[in-house]
């Protein structure tokens, strides 16, 4: 029975060991790798709660785990993926502002730092979730328009700090085994694309989410 009780963390952990090899890959320059493993690790990371819910072996240390794979998976990955996208780009005087790329890596860590201390009740999200945001920035190879870079730049900043900020996005998760009016409704329209599109169209549901979800909480309240 003891054995069952690790599960969920076990769970949690294959989120950041998924998080290192998606790192690995970023380094190798195989975009297509790092985005398979970060949704290795979103995967396991939205199954992980609903495992220990079901066992019952919810814990303080596992909200803790998930937070610290979480930053590996969602915070450490597209800070490098900004670090190497910006050290590209930029001309050659300004090489060194690529280092501002990890400015995204420590608005995950501040995000994730004040959801550790977020009541457990609470559904919804406050500021963009960690994966939401991560999934936008794998997803900029694949964008099948050639953008400005500083467009790029632009959209990632303006998504970091919604990532920090204290507006509110909905939840995506099952609640009484049913999902939300918004992430119902959001998977109707969202999936067909992604399914069509696959790889080219994640950065743009991704900041769909981000923009639909804070219209849709601001005409909820």
């Amino acid at each position: 029975m003891k054995m069952m009780k690790l599960i969920p963390n076990i769970l949690t952990l294959l989120n950041g060991f998924s998080g290192c090899l998606a790192l690995l890959s970023v380094i190798e320059g195989n975009s297509l790798m790092t985005l398979i493993w970060v949704l290795v690790g979103v995967f396991f990371d939205s199954i992980d709660g609903m495992v220990a819910r079901a066992l019952q072996a919810t814990s303080e240390i596992g909200k803790q785990l998930d937070s610290l794979c979480d930053v590996i998976s969602f915070g450490v990955v597209p800070g490098f993926i900004m670090y190497t996208y910006l050290y590209e780009c930029l001309p050659y005087d300004l090489v060194p502002l690529s280092l501002l790329g990890f400015v995204v890596t420590l608005a995950a860590v501040y995000r994730l730092g004040r959801f550790n201390i977020t009541p457990s009740s609470q559904l919804d999200f406050e500021g963009m979730p960690t994966p939401a945001f991560a999934l936008f920035v794998v997803g900029i190879p694949f964008i099948p328009v050639e953008l400005p870079y500083f467009v790029v730049v632009g959209i990632v900043a303006l998504l970091a700090v919604l990532m920090i900020s204290k507006w509110m996005l909905p939840s995506q998760k099952l609640v009484d085994g049913k999902p939300t009016a918004f992430a119902a409704a959001f998977a109707i329209i969202t999936i067909p694309i992604l399914l069509w599109f696959r790889s080219e169209a994640l950065s743009l549901v991704s900041l769909a989410y981000a923009f639909f979800g804070v219209i849709y909480m601001k005409i909820k309240d």
